[in-house]
């Protein structure tokens, strides 16, 4: 068996030998710098995310308890209070991804991403000042400044779509998406264990695990990525709205969003009311649904893309996970298990070709926005669903769960009326990747 180059100079004048292996070369060199830079978004992905989710196990408790003075402010119930920190860390997430995405098609992915690290670091670690001090304002100031800076996770996404063609963008997507999976799966577990040696212990390990994210995004990945963006533009990624077809998308996204979200908030509600699950029955639930996250994302995704084209992926993606939320109240046992299996497939599925079909659509368009917008719409989401949700959640929290499942049919329908029926969005391939 030949190799290329032996094949090469077999087959060809000298001339376009040298000519065709330097081509094969310069592939090659880029495939490896591609690969290099995605391998180091990926760990810094990974590492972010887990930091983002230490915390996660160990507010409900403490605010619940009620017995910390960094639980009691003006006399306000305690569960209002915990409301309070909930939703400040999105909002800042929600102002923060609006301009961070856009900021770094102008400014360069690499010194932005370092930065917002940091940024997020001393977050965290001004939330380890504020339980130790017991101090809730400046607790609520800390989880401000931290989601500001996390909106960097449009920074990892705009990455991925740069590195195009040189890597598919479906396979970085999902790759990223698997790795925020992991960083969610991580987290918790890791925030568990660790509140045994103080509240603020677990701020701290997020602190530094944040600032290891940004030595490696300094040192390791290369200054190519700090040249401007050549479709920047200014404003933040708000003005995408003012397109028509723009804001179409990311309609059906945030109904999309708003469905995934009413399914994350309450599904250990309805965990702890119809099977009387405690929070470690609720955890070991939640790693089997992040498992089936990253196994699609990992080996199921490439056979999807393969198979089908983007859109036609997409729409199964939110259909799956839309059929099986439905499904999921009338479980009567462990089997709902397989409803938790194909709502973890379903939401893998859409986020790694989504976000892939609106690059490859808007490819003239600054990634870094568009991104930015996606993870905008994401943490809007987040807030909509908290708010019906709880007022659903009053009555039957079933009810919020089938709320959920219809809303995500609607953004489906939308989808499939503006690609396959109206054609609203400019998308590219007309071929499935071989």
């Amino acid at each position: 068996m030949t190799t290329i180059k032996e094949d090469i100079t077999m087959n060809t004048s000298p001339d376009r030998q040298a000519s065709t292996i330097d081509k094969h070369l310069a592939s090659a060199n880029a495939l490896s710098h591609a690969n290099k830079v995605l391998s180091i978004t990926l760990l810094v992905t990974l590492i972010s995310v887990a930091g983002i989710a230490l915390p996660y196990p160990i507010l409900a408790p403490l605010f619940a308890d009620g017995s910390s003075p960094l639980t009691q402010f003006l006399n306000l119930p305690s569960e209002l209070l915990l409301g309070v920190v909930l939703g400040i860390y999105p909002l800042g997430i929600i102002l923060g991804s609006s301009v961070i995405g856009a900021i770094s098609d102008n400014y360069g992915r690499k010194r932005l991403l370092t930065l917002t690290l940091i940024g997020s670091a001393l977050g965290y670690g001004l939330t380890a000042i504020a339980a130790i001090f017991e101090n809730f304002l400046l607790f609520c100031l800390a989880r401000l400044l931290t989601g500001l800076c996390e909106g960097n996770i449009a920074i990892a996404r705009a990455i991925a779509a740069d590195l195009h063609p040189v890597i598919d963008k479906t396979r970085s997507f999902s790759l990223i998406s698997s790795m925020g999976y992991g960083g969610y799966l991580l987290g918790p577990l890791a925030g568990g264990y660790l509140i045994m040696a103080g509240i603020d212990a677990v701020f701290w390990i997020a602190a530094l695990a944040c600032m290891l994210c940004a030595l490696l995004s300094h040192f390791l990945l290369p200054k190519s990525l700090d040249v401007p963006d050549k479709h920047a533009e200014g404003g933040s990624s708000l003005t995408l709205l003012a397109q028509p077809d723009l804001r179409r998308f990311f309609l059906l996204y945030l109904f999309l969003t708003v469905g995934v979200n009413l399914y994350y908030e309450y599904y250990p509600l309805h965990l702890v009311r119809e099977f009387s699950y405690q929070a470690v029955d609720i955890s070991w639930a939640t790693v089997f649904l992040t498992t089936c996250m990253i196994f699609t994302s990992l080996f199921i995704n490439p056979i999807i893309q393969k198979k089908l084209s983007h859109p036609h992926a997409g729409l199964l993606g939110m259909m799956l996970f839309g059929s099986a939320l439905a499904a999921l109240p009338f479980f009567i046992n462990q089997s709902y298990l397989i409803s938790f299996a194909l709502m973890g497939a379903g939401i893998a599925i859409y986020n790694g070709f989504l976000p892939s079909y609106l690059s490859h659509s808007y490819e003239d368009r600054a990634q870094g926005k568009l991104m930015g917008m996606l993870v905008t719409i994401f943490c809007l989401g987040n807030l909509l669903a908290a708010l019906i949700g709880g007022v659903l959640s009053m009555f039957d929290v079933q009810w919020a769960l089938l709320t959920g499942a219809s809303i995500t049919f609607v953004a489906g329908l939308i989808f499939y009326h503006g690609h396959f029926k109206a054609q609203i969005w400019p998308f590219v391939p007309t071929k499935k990747p071989a």
